[in-house]
């Protein structure tokens, strides 16, 4: 569909739809083939530290994997070492993380393959500053995609509102990147394509999060600790990462949980009772600086847009807008 999609087009205009990771990275890889990208992103500009309202979970946890460090440092080369500098930590994943998974702890060894940690916003913004260097790339905030353009075969740009106004822009390649609350289905419905098959498996997880300045003051042999959930006994798991500004991120989550920690006394009480009693050992005598932020994932979702027998040229849908993986399943 990809190949297809962006063979015989001429490369003056991309539209990138949606300013967060997928969609940045997005620009940065057509910004070699095309004279300029836009990207239309509906929140308002964010430094590098500010929650997103467009990502509801940012605020929780996350893990970059070794693939993707790899991938940004081929795309902006030099960008670990400048968020190391500025506040990533570096960790052996295999050695530096105490991990409980399936019953067990995993054993430790010298893996030689070294990681990166931080926050959400941390990363986004890094990679947002890399993307505002690039002389073609530019970025409309403010501005919400509202439905495609089309010949009757091919997307030829999308109408978008801004403060003011309804705006058109033409664009040779449109790519919708913008996350878990896409409307490409409806877009096409309404441009008379059939709206593709969706698979979803209910997960009903949910994420609690708070970030804190010290953990209790006991003796600790890691820089990261994983709990993982060991169905069905034991349907809860929790975690906590070092973060930049020498801070700790603490995540908790479960799997078809009634009440999840609404609290900060209730996220305590949710660690104690963790099949594993180290997460609750490490931040009972804690300093937290926030409040409990709490994130739903309902399900895992993907269209299927390869099933159509009919598609429009000049458009490509990535990311959560495609498929929706879930984020905490486990992956060693």
């Amino acid at each position: 569909m990809i190949e297809s999609n962006t063979q015989y087009i001429e490369k003056k205009t991309a539209i990138v739809i949606g300013g967060s990771i997928a969609g940045m990275l997005a620009a940065r890889v057509l910004s070699e083939f095309f004279e300029e990208v836009i990207i239309i992103e509906k929140d308002p500009k964010s430094t590098k530290r500010q929650l997103r309202k467009g990502i509801p979970q940012g605020a929780q946890g996350h893990v970059l994997l070794k693939s993707g460090e790899e991938i940004l440092e081929e795309l902006f080369p030099g960008l670990i070492d400048e968020m190391i500098k500025e506040g990533s930590v570096p960790a052996d994943f295999a050695n530096d993380l105490a991990w409980h998974h399936h019953g067990s702890w995993k054993i430790k060894y010298d893996s030689g393959l070294s990681i990166i940690q931080q926050s959400r916003t941390f990363l986004e913004g890094h990679i947002r500053r890399r993307i505002d260097r690039i002389g073609n790339i530019h970025t409309l905030y403010n501005t919400k995609v509202k439905g495609l353009l089309t010949d009757g075969s091919r997307v030829t740009g999308i109408e978008a509102e801004t403060a003011d106004e309804m705006v058109e822009f033409s664009s040779d390649l449109t790519v919708e990147t913008s996350g878990a609350s896409s409307l490409a289905a409806q877009w096409l419905k309404k441009l008379g394509f059939t709206t593709p098959e969706k698979t979803e498996v209910k997960v009903n997880l949910f994420y609690a999060n708070r970030i804190y300045r010290k953990l209790s003051p006991i003796q600790r042999e890691w820089k990261s600790l994983l709990v993982y959930p060991n169905p069905p006994a034991q349907a809860c798991g929790g975690g906590i990462s070092p973060t930049e500004d020498n801070q700790w991120m603490i995540t908790l989550l479960g799997y078809g949980v009634k009440s999840p920690p609404a609290d900060n006394n209730d996220f305590l009480e949710y660690a104690k009772n963790l099949e594993q009693p180290h997460v609750y050992e490490a931040i009972k005598d804690g300093e937290p600086v926030t409040d409990t932020e709490v994130y739903r994932f309902p399900a895992l979702r993907r269209f299927h847009f390869e099933k159509l027998k009919s598609f429009p040229k000049g458009l490509i849908v990535m990311g959560d807008a495609f498929c929706r993986i879930d984020p905490v399943l486990p992956r060693g």
